[in-house]
């Protein structure tokens, strides 16, 4: 498993434990593609230019310049662009160093979009910090990021459950079998074998994944195949044939037509010299 990334389950590694916090600024075209995933970290979008769709486990909403998209930990969830492009600040920062500051974030819902001067100011403050590194700029970040955390939790925490139990169950169905689909990327995997390592009859699981996921197991796979290709192929250490088989393909003809289909280039093409 060492050349996989963990496409699905993100383990977020902070560089400084002292400083459990990672901030970029991301641009988002509508062409980009991405699969859903999650991570135990709490993850915060503000939207600076665009919209996009943001999608958290059962909830679905569209964010503007101005907003904040909050993830919260363990959310299965998906950001694609509305606009044309769209560009936002991303903040992650470590549940459990919240939760040591008395923050319950691993224990309450936050709501998915918030829109607030309270909370962009804090964001702001964060921004400024992050990128003029003043002296002892990590420790004013770090004053900040739990003063929004706080702020969030005490005015934006929903006071009762977003999903349904059967939303639930499907949930926590779709997650394991993307966990399965991660670790036996490179095996002969079809619908019957992972529905079963589910738990749930092919019908059920079929319906139930395209609901949660917009995809169907078929395309998802593929698509998480030809991803896990185009990582290798980008290292310069894989040949085409080589990257086709450390993804799963056995017929080199079915992963070139497929390569092209969801990466809309051929695997050829991004084929790096050693």
């Amino acid at each position: 498993m060492d050349d996989f990334q963990q496409t699905i389950y993100e383990n977020v590694v902070f560089p400084d434990p002292d400083f459990p916090v990672i901030f970029h600024c991301d641009t988002l075209d509508r062409e980009d593609r991405f699969v859903m995933h999650w991570q135990d970290s709490v993850e915060l979008l503000y939207f600076l230019s665009g919209s996009a769709r943001v999608m958290s486990d059962s909830q679905l909403e569209e964010c503007r310049a101005g907003d904040v998209a909050v993830i919260n930990s363990t959310c299965l969830h998906l950001v694609q662009a509305g606009s044309d492009s769209c560009q936002y600040y991303c903040l992650i920062v470590d549940r459990d160093f919240l939760e040591s500051q008395g923050l319950p974030v691993g224990e309450i819902r936050l709501r998915l979009r918030v829109s607030d001067g309270m909370v962009r100011e804090y964001f702001d403050q964060i921004v400024r910090e992050m990128l003029e590194r003043e002296p002892f700029y990590r420790t004013m970040a770090k004053a900040h990021i739990l003063g929004l955390a706080a702020c969030l939790c005490r005015r934006f925490a929903e006071s009762r459950s977003l999903s349904t139990p059967a939303q639930d169950k499907r949930l926590t169905m779709v997650k394991t079998a993307m966990r399965y689909i991660q670790e036996h990327l490179t095996e002969d995997l079809d619908i019957g074998k992972v529905s079963a390592a589910a738990g749930f009859s092919k019908y059920y699981f079929c319906r139930g994944f395209k609901e949660v996921t917009g995809r169907t197991v078929v395309d998802y796979l593929n698509f998480i195949r030809c991803s896990h290709a185009r990582r290798l192929l980008a290292t310069g250490r894989y040949n085409v044939s080589e990257a086709a088989e450390r993804s799963g393909f056995s017929n080199l003809s079915y992963f070139t037509r497929t390569y092209k289909r969801y990466m809309g280039t051929l695997p050829s093409r991004e084929e790096r010299e050693p």
